[in-house]
């Protein structure tokens, strides 16, 4: 490719990713018409065209797809690059896109961020807390925290913290209702239902047995479901019926008398809350420093991490 067109890569690329020229304008801080031009004069100089344009939508060719598979590891490439030969010049610096789960994010994370940014001034945190998995590179986010992932090997993941899941229930539900001795007794109780914010398909409950016995409950009897399971934690301390919640989540709740742990013999674990970010040779500074401040404060090792629900 002639290198004159290399100059035109970031229109091209900010416009795939977002499907929208005014959303890659916005994007790259210039105008709809300038990435329009950008990206003809790229199908001019590659004689292909990229895009499939109508009045309301926007997408790729078959040919534009492919090009910007090829493009992207390369262009990202180059970004490591450069990135690795500035954190070598001097202080970790520059914006940091975090994406992390919005309940552990919240009750944990932010609690260490004024710290963080206080030993590193020159860092910008770009925090999204959300409830689904990502894609590192496809969205360009530098570090994901949650316990999610796309099992890619191009991903490393570092474990923080282990995650005990509880079923839960107030004084008051189980008072009228009574309390169930083993997972089968579930079908005489109403559940509040997990539904991930992805797919929206209903969550199985699973149950693993004082003899190691896993059980899975599915189809269980419910009048509501949620996305959030701080949102199922809240409606079964109204008294709706029983929730499923990570511990950490729960703790508070329970030492307040607010929700009641049941099915104890039974007690499952997620996988672990996790750090990941791109494999690299070279891991950018900025990166680097949040990971071994996150590690310090909350990982696994940490011996009274509240988050680990020992």
């Amino acid at each position: 490719m002639d290198i004159e067109l290399t100059r035109h890569l970031p229109a091209f690329i900010a416009a795939a990713q977002t499907h929208n020229f005014s959303a890659a304008a916005r994007q790259l801080g210039v105008t709809p018409a300038a990435i329009s031009k950008n990206i003809k004069t790229l199908e001019a100089g590659l004689d292909v065209r990229l895009f499939h344009r109508s009045t309301h939508a926007l997408s790729l060719t078959d040919e534009g797809a492919a090009f910007y598979n090829r493009i992207c590891p390369v262009v990202n490439e180059l970004k490591e690059v450069l990135s690795t030969t500035r954190d070598e010049s001097g202080t970790p610096a520059g914006k940091l896109r975090i994406s992390l789960a919005y309940q552990y994010g919240r009750q944990y994370v932010v609690p260490l961020l004024k710290g963080f940014l206080e030993r590193y001034p020159q860092i910008e945190l770009d925090m999204r807390f959300e409830d689904r998995i990502v894609d590192l590179f496809e969205e360009g986010i530098d570090l994901g925290i949650g316990n999610q992932i796309n099992q890619d090997a191009s991903i490393v993941a570092r474990p923080i913290t282990d995650i005990d899941l509880v079923y839960l229930a107030s004084p008051e539900f189980l008072k009228k209702h009574g309390t169930p001795q083993h997972p089968n007794d579930l079908e005489h109780y109403n559940c509040i239902v997990y539904r991930s914010p992805t797919t929206l398909r209903r969550k199985p409950w699973q149950f693993c047995s004082p003899t190691g016995e896993r059980l899975v409950k599915d189809n269980l009897k419910s009048s509501i479901s949620v996305t959030n399971p701080e949102l199922g934690l809240e409606l079964a301390v109204e008294g709706i019926g029983i929730s499923p919640g990570p511990l950490f989540y729960a703790r508070e709740l329970i030492e307040q008398g607010k929700l009641v742990p049941i099915l104890t013999d039974y007690q499952n674990k997620l996988p672990p809350m996790m750090i990941y970010y791109p494999s690299r040779k070279q891991i950018p500074a900025k990166s680097r420093v949040f990971i071994d401040y996150l590690l310090e404060h909350l990982g696994a090792d940490t011996h009274d991490n509240p988050a680990t629900g020992q």
